[in-house]
């Protein structure tokens, strides 16, 4: 009987207790507090053709008084305090909030279990920088092995060979070209035709907008051909002069399809006379635009002074 009636006065205390905390509690959270309240700033209603990069304040401290139960919220995250760009002065590109002109906007965005009833700060500064718009030429990121014998002698074709680029004025003078994604092929022995993913560049408040680009390269068989080339003399002086050889060698690499193409006007060799020097060096000054490595026999052309 002891031991029942112990326990019973355990269980009635219990309860009192529960009573009392609930009580307690019901009480706190139906009072009305002030508080004073850390806040992060966030910014709204900006503008389509701006974009804000800084501000003087990450957070700001502010007081606000409300139900026990309205300010439990603030303390589980940081609560945000949004304030609108639509009604603040523009100085020099910057967004003025100021105390006197803008707190009551400001006042009106805390619901009404809320009451905001100061901030701790005169005035807030956001700058901002005027969007603009730009064409950035593209830069395809393609690294390509061959099969030995293949070879492409022809310049690629990309679907787009610029992007439009949206953001601040400032980045922009900074960006020259958008990469591609970087694709590496390996022995490759036949046309090529891929999409090559463009890369934002690492800016914020950026945009593009293109997303890929279709890259084309056609490729060959090849083989190396041989060709005898007459050498010119540049010279603008009245002096008897001879050299040797007369003709060189050009050696290059061709498509196969395109071997018979070739004829010894399309290549050109030239020297430039200087009395001076008994040795002169032949520069290859014009070749085909179908022809790749083309290198010639010799460096060296011996020049002759004639008395």
């Amino acid at each position: 009987m002891k031991i029942f009636s112990s326990q019973g006065k355990f269980n009635v205390f219990l309860i009192f207790l529960i009573l009392a905390i609930t009580t307690s509690l019901f009480s706190k959270l139906t009072s009305t507090y002030e508080k004073n309240i850390i806040f992060k700033l966030v910014v709204s209603d900006i503008p389509e053709d701006k974009v804000v990069y800084e501000k003087s304040h990450d957070s700001v401290e502010v007081k606000v008084r409300g139900y026990g139960f309205s300010l439990a919220k603030y303390y589980l995250n940081t609560p945000e305090l949004k304030i609108s760009l639509k009604k603040l002065k523009q100085l020099n590109n910057v967004f003025l909030w100021d105390q006197k002109e803008n707190f009551m906007d400001t006042k009106l965005s805390f619901d009404s279990s809320i009451e905001l009833l100061t901030i701790f700060e005169d005035s807030l500064l956001f700058y901002y920088d005027q969007y603009i718009s730009e064409m950035k030429y593209i830069k395809p990121n393609l690294t390509i092995d061959y099969e030995s014998g293949f070879d492409s002698f022809k310049l690629p074709s990309i679907s787009n060979d610029s992007v439009r680029v949206l953001g601040p004025k400032d980045i922009l003078g900074e960006i020259d070209y958008v990469d591609t994604e970087f694709v590496k092929l390996n022995n490759v022995n036949s046309d090529i035709q891929i999409n090559l993913n463009l890369l934002k560049p690492a800016f914020e408040n950026l945009s593009i907008d293109l997303s890929n680009i279709e890259y084309k390269l056609e490729v060959d068989q090849f083989t190396e051909e041989t060709i005898s080339v007459p050498v010119n003399i540049l010279s603008n002086e009245n002096i008897k002069y001879n050299y040797y050889p007369k003709d060189l060698t050009v050696k290059y690499l061709i498509s196969i399809e395109d071997y018979k193409k070739t004829s010894p006007i399309d290549f050109r060799i030239e020297c430039v006379f200087d009395k001076n020097q008994s040795i002169l060096i032949p520069y290859l000054t014009k070749k085909p635009d179908f022809i790749k490595n083309a290198r010639l026999s010799t460096n060296q052309i011996q020049l002759i002074i004639l008395e």
